[in-house]
C-alpha cells in the first residue's frame, strides 16, 4: 500500500527571521530607482507580492558569495531544531567569521553566561568595525530604523542583560544608556529595565530624568514612579495619587504584593496590559526593589484597606 509523503509544514517566522527578511527587502529596494509610487507598486506586485520570502532570498538559485551562503545557513538555523541549528551556524561562521547574526545565535543558546557575554561582545566589536565611527555619529538617535544596525542593537541589549544577570549592574546600566542614546524611541523597551536598575542603585536624579523623558501610562512606568515618590516623600498625597494611577493600570500588582493572590512563578511567554501575566512580569523585574524599602509593603497594605 502506497503511503503519502508528509508535506512540509511552514513554521512561523521568528523575530530574527523577520529582521533578516526585512533587511533583504530593504537592500533590494535600495538598488531600484523608482520614479513614482506607481512604479514602486508595480515592482512589488511583480517581484514581491504573493511570493515566499524563503524562495525570494534564501532558497534563491544561482551563484552566491560566501557571505550570502552564510546568511542562508543562519536563516535555516532559525527554522531548525536547536541541535541542527547550531551545526548550521558553525558552518555559517566558517564561510563568514564576521557573521554577526551567527554569533548572536550562538550566544542566545549558550548556557554559560560568561561565554555568552564573550560572544555578544565579539559580535558588537565586529558590528562597530563594519559600521565605523562616522556611521555611529551620523545615525545616532535613529539606529533601530536602519536594518543594518538591528543585529548590533540585539547583541548589545542581550549583552547588557547578561551583565545585569551576572551582577555587573553598573556595567549593564552603561550599556542600556548607550542603547537609548542610539535609539531614543526605544523600540526594545530598555527604559523599563533601566528605570528599575536606577531605583535599585539609588540613582534617583538619573531615574527622574529618565521618567520625564517618556510620557506614558503603563504598569511598569507608573508603579516604579509611585515607588520613587514613596522613597523620596513617604506616605504622602503625591505618592498615594501616583499609586492610585498605577493601580488603575494593573490591579494585580498590589494584590500579589499584599498576598491577596498567589503569584505564578513561571515567567509568562507574553503578557496583556492590565492582566495578571503583566503583573507577574513587572514583579519579576522589580519586586526586589520594593523589598529593599520594606515600609513600602505596609504602605501598600494601608492603600488596600482604604
Amino acid at each position: 500500500m502506497a503511503t503519502k509523503k508528509n508535506k512540509k509544514i511552514d513554521k512561523p517566522m521568528t523575530p530574527e527571521m523577520v529582521q533578516m527578511a526585512n533587511a533583504k527587502i530593504s537592500e533590494l529596494l535600495a538598488k531600484q530607482n523608482f520614479s513614482s509610487i506607481e512604479e514602486a507598486n508595480e515592482f512589488f506586485k511583480k517581484h514581491i507580492n504573493g511570493k515566499k520570502i524563503d524562495d525570494l532570498f534564501f532558497n534563491k538559485k544561482g551563484r552566491k558569495t560566501n557571505i550570502e551562503k552564510s546568511e542562508d545557513l543562519v536563516y535555516e538555523a532559525y527554522e531548525s531544531s536547536p541541535g541542527e541549528g547550531k551545526k548550521l551556524v558553525q558552518k555559517a561562521l566558517k564561510l563568514d567569521p564576521d557573521n554577526i547574526r551567527a554569533l548572536n545565535y550562538m550566544a542566545d543558546r549558550e548556557e554559560n553566561i560568561e561565554e555568552a557575554i564573550k560572544l555578544y561582545k565579539q559580535s558588537m566589536s565586529i558590528a562597530e568595525r563594519k559600521l565605523g565611527p562616522e556611521y555611529f555619529n551620523k545615525n545616532k538617535g535613529h539606529f533601530w530604523g536602519l536594518h543594518e544596525t538591528r543585529p548590533y542593537m540585539t547583541a548589545k541589549l542581550n549583552y547588557a542583560n547578561c551583565l545585569n544577570s551576572s551582577g555587573k549592574i553598573e556595567e549593564s546600566i552603561h550599556e542600556y544608556k548607550e542603547l537609548l542614546e542610539l535609539n531614543p524611541n526605544d523600540n526594545q523597551g530598555i527604559r523599563y529595565i533601566l528605570s528599575g536598575l536606577l531605583l535599585h542603585t539609588e540613582n534617583y536624579g538619573e531615574y527622574l530624568k529618565l521618567y520625564k523623558s517618556y510620557k506614558e501610562k503603563s504598569t511598569f512606568w507608573l508603579f516604579n514612579y509611585a515607588l520613587y515618590l514613596f522613597i523620596k516623600k513617604g506616605d504622602s498625597k503625591e505618592s498615594n495619587k501616583a499609586l492610585q494611577d498605577a493601580n488603575k493600570c494593573n490591579k494585580y500588582v498590589i494584590k500579589i504584593m499584599t498576598q491577596q493572590i498567589q503569584m505564578n512563578l513561571e515567567p509568562p511567554s507574553h503578557y496583556s496590559p492590565g492582566q495578571e501575566d503583566e503583573a507577574v512580569c513587572y514583579l519579576m523585574d522589580n519586586f526586589s526593589i520594593w523589598m529593599k524599602h520594606k515600609d513600602s509593603i505596609f504602605w501598600l497594605m494601608k492603600f488596600v484597606k482604604k
